[in-house]
């Protein structure tokens, strides 16, 4: 019973490693932060190359909610502040570093040829759910609820924000903020230089020493 208990949490916990990175990867904003990060593409790696995460995917491919969802964050401004970010050269020297690092490698090379995974590909031709997908398709459900979402007007919100002037403005605020562009974008802060741009006002120069009251006698 322990055995059956440890093999169907570890099938769960591939469920949700392969549902939580079809998550990632259908979310724009998501996806374009995840590359800024070595090792959260080498999770991203690892996942792709699990049965599970194509029968995750092909499941996600039928829900209208995906598209939805993925054309409502290519939307977002965070998508702009994420694209921009990779010129940012504290992205390119973690990049570099994790080049550079043989257990980047190392980590890379033992989640490809592991055992386990190995087995999951071999077994996969014998689970019902890598069939799942194709059962899906011939469900008259899954197309009622394509008819039911292409007449809701809450799937229309993303290309609505196209004609809203206060998405312009959004993105209007996020090119003008600094924070936007990481280490280049300390260049453009004022706060950055401190005090030496004191050195530069006119009127330090014409301040006169403020008056201190005589200490009263004991």
């Amino acid at each position: 019973m322990k055995k059956i208990a440890l093999i169907a949490a570890l099938a769960a916990t591939q469920v949700a490693f392969a549902d939580a990175t079809v998550d990632t990867i259908s979310n724009p904003v998501a996806l374009s932060a995840a590359f800024k990060d070595p090792k959260a593409v080498l999770e991203m790696a690892n996942a792709v190359t699990e049965p599970g995460f194509y029968i995750a995917a092909a499941n996600a491919s039928m829900e209208p909610a995906t598209y939805t969802k993925g054309i409502n964050a290519s939307m977002d401004p965070a998508l702009f502040t994420n694209a921009v970010s990779y010129s940012d050269p504290a992205v390119a020297a973690k990049w570099m570093a994790a080049a550079m690092d043989p257990n980047f490698y190392t980590a890379f090379m033992v989640k490809m040829a592991d055992p386990a995974k190995m087995m999951r590909w071999m077994t996969a031709s014998m689970d019902m759910k890598s069939y799942q997908p194709a059962i899906n398709a011939m469900n008259p459900a899954l197309y009622t609820k394509w008819m039911g979402a292409s007449m809701d007007m809450k799937n229309y919100e993303g290309f609505f924000k196209l004609a809203d002037v206060n998405t312009y403005g959004k993105y209007a605020a996020v090119a003008a903020d600094p924070k936007t562009y990481g280490t280049w974008g300390s260049f453009a802060d004022p706060k950055t230089y401190g005090d030496m741009s004191a050195a530069f006002n006119p009127m330090n120069f014409f301040q006169f020493p403020a008056v201190v009251a005589p200490a009263a006698a004991k």
